[in-house]
């Protein structure tokens, strides 16, 4: 629907969300995953996960509330994100893309 179209100038390519959610399963579980979405006051998983251009607002709440639930500084989440984005696409086949 006309609703559902969302603005594709800005924002972040949903992939990040679901290379960001790989990175917290494999650091701390799917019950840091659930946490984090509440965090971050998302009640409907398949919405981050889409993988269009998504909000930033939506991204910075992901990255904070996985802050948070982690207990890590921004910093520190991030750089283990690049890390973890490289060898994510390394092993999908995209390496590409590097």
């Amino acid at each position: 629907s006309a609703a559902q179209v969302r603005d594709l100038t800005g924002g972040m390519d949903g992939h990040i969300h679901v290379i960001w959610k790989d990175m917290v399963l494999t650091m701390d579980g799917p019950e840091a995953w659930a946490q984090i979405l509440l965090e971050a006051g998302i009640s409907d998983e398949a919405e981050v996960l889409d993988t269009v251009r998504q909000r930033d607002d939506l991204t910075f709440a992901l990255f904070e509330g996985t802050c948070k639930v982690l207990a890590m500084p921004m910093d520190d989440a991030l750089r283990a994100f690049g890390r973890h984005f490289v060898s994510f696409t390394l092993r999908s086949g995209n390496g590409a893309f590097l």
